[in-house]
C-alpha cells in the first residue's frame, strides 16, 4: 500500500503483529492505548498525524517564547498613587474648586469639604439619616462656595461653603407632608452659581424647576453674619431663592381648530417658536392618516423596541437633560462684570424620546414671561436623542443620537459643525467634549471659527471610540475599545485630559485604570491601587479628574472577606491621588496653557464687521490647507465610478 507523506517526517516502521481473528471482542481491550488493535496502515497514518501535530506545536512554542522575551522592551509604565486619605464613610460622590484646592466628598451621614493640599478635612456637615448620592459645585471667590446635593430619598438641598465654614441655605423640596414631597432626581448649577435646574418627578409626571439665586444679596448677608455666628453654626438665614419657570414636557401637536392660514400667522407672531410643531393647519384625521401610512411604509424597519405603545405616549418622557448657555454669536456682553462672571443667558435642554433641542432664554423681562414658558429656540435633529456634552465657552452642543450618529452644532452661526457617523452598532450613552488648540499630526485648520473638537464616546455595548472633528466635515475617528466579548473590559469612564495631550482617562469594569492615547488607540500608561484596595463601585467608580492641579481622584475600598461584605459599618474606603504634574512620563505629552482654545473662541466681537474681517482673515490664511483637501476630495471621486 502507497503512502504519500511529507518530506522532513519520521516514518514508523511495520510491525508485525498481526489482528486477532474475534477484532468485535479485542478491538478496545486497552483503554489508554485504543490503536494497537488498528490495522497496520491505520497506524502508520495515525503516528504521522501525531507527528505533525508535535512538530507544530513545538513551532508555535518557540514562537510564543519569542514573543514574551520581546514583550519586556516595550512594557506599560505602571503609575502609582502618591497619596492617600482614608474617608470618613462610603463615598457616592466627589467635585472640586474651579482652582483645585477644596474637595467636596458627599458620602454617608453628610458632606465633607477637604483641602487638596493638605488632605485634612476642613469642614464637615453630618446628618445620620442622610445619604449624600450626588453634588455640584459653583465657585463664587473668596472661598465661597455654592453645593448642591442630592440624597437619596431625592432631597435636594442648598448649601454655601463660607470662611471654612458650611451653612445649610434652603432645603428646595421641603414640605410638611412627606407624602406630597416632590423627589427631586439631579439638580445642575450654572458654572458662576446665578442658576440652578432640578429636574421634579411627582406621581408619574416630570418637570424642570429653573431658580435664580441672588449672589450679590447673599455674600453681604454672610459678611454681616459671620462675626454674629459661631463655627458650629449649620444653618443660614438668607434671601429666598427665585423660582424663575417650571417648564413642562411639550406636548403632542393635536388637531388644529385654526381655519385659515392668517390665523396660524397671527399666532406665530405671539412667539419665536416656528419648527417647534405647536402652529399648524394639521387636523386630527390628517396626524391620524399620516401615522398609519408611515407605519404601513416602513413597517419592516419598525423593530418592536423603537415602536412606541400608546401607553408609553400617553405616560411621557421621564427624564430631562439640561444645559446652562452663555452668550454666543455676534453680540457683545452688557457690562464688564457680567462678562467677568459669565452669566447664563439661556438654558437648552431635551426630553428623553425627543428628537428636539429645546433653548429657553433666562434674562426675560416680566412683560414677555408667560405662565407656560415656551422654547425661544428648537434645533431639530433627525433621530432621537441619547446623550448630549456642551464645550466650556458653550459655543458648542454635541448630541448623541440614535443609530451611531453625532451632531454638533455651532451656536455662533446657528448651523452643524460636522456630523459623524460611529462604527458598530452599540448606542452612544455617554460622551466628553474637549476643544484642542494644538493636535500633534492632525492637519486640521485651527482658528477661532474653527476649531479642532475632541470627543470621546462611549457606547452600551461597551466600545470606546476618540473623534477629532473640524470644520468643514474633516474628522478623524479611532476605535479605543472595540466591543469586548465580556462585560469585564467594557468601559465605564473616559475622560480626556485637557492638561495631557491626545490622552483619554479610561476606567473599566474589571477594575482596570489606564491612560490611552488617541492617535494609536493604545494604552500608554497603567494606574495601580495598592494590593490591599479595589475600586468602590466597578458599575459606577467615584473618581474627579482635576485639570488645574493636575491631579486624579479615585475611591477605593479595601478587599474585606466575604462574610463582611454585607456589613455597611465597616467600610474602609480611602481617596488615592495621583499627581501628573509630579511625573516625569507626561513631560512628552504636557499642554503649555490648555484653556487657550477655549479664550479664543469666546472672543468678544464688538460688532459684526469686525466678526466679518476676523472670518476672512482666517479663511486668507486657510487658502493652502483648503486647497489640499479639495484636490484630495477630486482624487476621491475619480477613483469611484459614479454613473
Amino acid at each position: 500500500m502507497a503512502v504519500n507523506v511529507r518530506r522532513g517526517l519520521e516514518i514508523p516502521e511495520p510491525s508485525d503483529y498481526s489482528s486477532c481473528e474475534d477484532d468485535d471482542v479485542t478491538y478496545f481491550t486497552d483503554l489508554q492505548r485504543p490503536d494497537n488493535n488498528l490495522p497496520e496502515s491505520a497506524r502508520v497514518i495515525s503516528k504521522l498525524l501525531n507527528n505533525l501535530v508535535d512538530s507544530a506545536w513545538e513551532v508555535i512554542s518557540e514562537q510564543e517564547k519569542i514573543k514574551r522575551d520581546e514583550e519586556p522592551a516595550r512594557q506599560i509604565p505602571v503609575l502609582n498613587a502618591t497619596k492617600e486619605m482614608k474617608l470618613p464613610g462610603r463615598t457616592n460622590s466627589i467635585v472640586s474648586s474651579d482652582d483645585g484646592l477644596y474637595l467636596f466628598l458627599g458620602h454617608t451621614h453628610g458632606l465633607s469639604v477637604i483641602s487638596s493640599s493638605t488632605l485634612t478635612c476642613v469642614r464637615t456637615w453630618q446628618d445620620e439619616r442622610v445619604e449624600i448620592t450626588s453634588i455640584s459645585c459653583a465657585s463664587l471667590g473668596n472661598a465661597t462656595h455654592l453645593l448642591f446635593t442630592v440624597d437619596d430619598m431625592g432631597i435636594a438641598r442648598l448649601f454655601v461653603h463660607h470662611m471654612e465654614n458650611i451653612h445649610l441655605i434652603k432645603v428646595i423640596n421641603e414640605t410638611e407632608d412627606i407624602n406630597q414631597r416632590n423627589i427631586c432626581a439631579k439638580f445642575e448649577v450654572s458654572r458662576s452659581g446665578d442658576f440652578g435646574a432640578a429636574v421634579m418627578t411627582s406621581s408619574g409626571s416630570v418637570w424642570l424647576d429653573v431658580y435664580r439665586f441672588p449672589l450679590d444679596v447673599w455674600l453681604k448677608e454672610l459678611e454681616t453674619k459671620q462675626a454674629t455666628q459661631t463655627q458650629q453654626t449649620t444653618e443660614a438665614k438668607l434671601s429666598p431663592v427665585i423660582l424663575l419657570m417650571k417648564i413642562k414636557p411639550p406636548e403632542i401637536p393635536a388637531g388644529t381648530s385654526l381655519k385659515s392660514p392668517s390665523e396660524v400667522l397671527q399666532k406665530t407672531e405671539e412667539g419665536t417658536i416656528i419648527g417647534s410643531g405647536q402652529n399648524h393647519l394639521i387636523s386630527s384625521r390628517q396626524w391620524e392618516n399620516q401615522d398609519a401610512a408611515f407605519k404601513k411604509m416602513f413597517m419592516k424597519y419598525l423593530s418592536s423596541s423603537s415602536v412606541m405603545t400608546p401607553q408609553q405616549k400617553a405616560e411621557g418622557p421621564s427624564n430631562c437633560t439640561l444645559h446652562f448657555l452663555v452668550r454666543e454669536g455676534f453680540h457683545s456682553m452688557s457690562g464688564e462684570a457680567n462678562a467677568a462672571r459669565d452669566i447664563p443667558i439661556a438654558v437648552c435642554l431635551w426630553w428623553n424620546g425627543s428628537h428636539n433641542l429645546l433653548e429657553y432664554l433666562l434674562l426675560k423681562t416680566l412683560k414677555e414671561k408667560d405662565s407656560e414658558p415656551r422654547p425661544d429656540v428648537l434645533w431639530p435633529n433627525s433621530q432621537e436623542i441619547l446623550c448630549s456634552a456642551v464645550s466650556a465657552c458653550t459655543r458648542f452642543i454635541v448630541l448623541g443620537l440614535d443609530g451611531q450618529l453625532v451632531t454638533i452644532w455651532d451656536r455662533r452661526f446657528g448651523f452643524p459643525y460636522a456630523n459623524i457617523v460611529i462604527p458598530g452598532d452599540g448606542a452612544i450613552c455617554r460622551m466628553k467634549l474637549l476643544l484642542q488648540s494644538q493636535l500633534p499630526g492632525n492637519p486640521l485648520f485651527q482658528g477661532p471659527f474653527l476649531p479642532t473638537l475632541q470627543l470621546v464616546l462611549t457606547c452600551r455595548n461597551g466600545a470606546c471610540y476618540s473623534v477629532t472633528a473640524g470644520g468643514g466635515g474633516d474628522t478623524c475617528t479611532v476605535a479605543l475599545i472595540e466591543r469586548p466579548a465580556g462585560t469585564g473590559s467594557s468601559v465605564t469612564v473616559a475622560e480626556p485630559m485637557p492638561f495631557l495631550k491626545c490622552l483619554i482617562f479610561l476606567m473599566q469594569r474589571n477594575g482596570q485604570v489606564s491612560i490611552w492615547e488617541t492617535e494609536d488607540g493604545a494604552p500608554v500608561f497603567i494606574l495601580n491601587l495598592p494590593p490591599t484596595h479595589v475600586l468602590g463601585s466597578l458599575r459606577e467608580p467615584v473618581c474627579l479628574l482635576e485639570p488645574v492641579q493636575q491631579k486624579l481622584y479615585i475611591s477605593g475600598d479595601r478587599k474585606r472577606p466575604l462574610m463582611e461584605v454585607t456589613d455597611r459599618n465597616k467600610d474602609e474606603t480611602s481617596l488615592f491621588i495621583f499627581s501628573f504634574s509630579e511625573c516625569t512620563l507626561m513631560d512628552l505629552y504636557r499642554v503649555a496653557s490648555p484653556a487657550v482654545s477655549e479664550k479664543e473662541t469666546r472672543a468678544t466681537l464688538s460688532d459684526l464687521e469686525e466678526a466679518c474681517n476676523l472670518y476672512f482673515k482666517e479663511r486668507a490664511d486657510s487658502w493652502k490647507e483648503r486647497k489640499r483637501n479639495l484636490a484630495f476630495q477630486w482624487e476621491q471621486l475619480s477613483k469611484r465610478d459614479i454613473k
